[in-house]
């Protein structure tokens, strides 16, 4: 599994809501189609209005990039993504993915 913490990219518009910035319909829509493939477990906007967070459940981390980098709203730069691999150590969730055999590294990564 994967989370994917989404931050202020530099396209934020100060002032306004995660809902209210530009392309987050896109990017509703875009995440959805993972979401009813199972490959997107939790996703949605923290409500302090920082970003948001989601969770992939996709066997490598070239799928899981594959998914972030195509976000509209990433595209547009007005979220910017951190990839993390992740174990989930509670879990009430099957995961759908085959096991990677990687251990997290604990490391920060900002997609570009």
């Amino acid at each position: 599994m994967f989370v994917v913490i989404y931050t202020h990219g530099p396209a934020w518009q100060t002032g306004k809501t995660v809902s209210e910035q530009p392309f987050y319909r896109e990017h509703g829509r875009y995440m959805k189609q993972f979401f009813m493939a199972r490959k997107l477990l939790l996703g949605g906007p923290f409500l302090d209005n920082q970003g948001g967070l989601g969770i992939l459940d996709v066997a490598s981390e070239a799928q899981a990039r594959e998914i972030v980098v195509h976000d509209p709203a990433v595209l547009e730069r007005v979220f910017e993504p951190h990839l993390h691999l992740w174990h989930a150590y509670f879990n009430q969730y099957q995961a759908q993915s085959a096991p990677s055999g990687k251990s997290p590294s604990g490391e920060r990564e900002v997609l570009q």
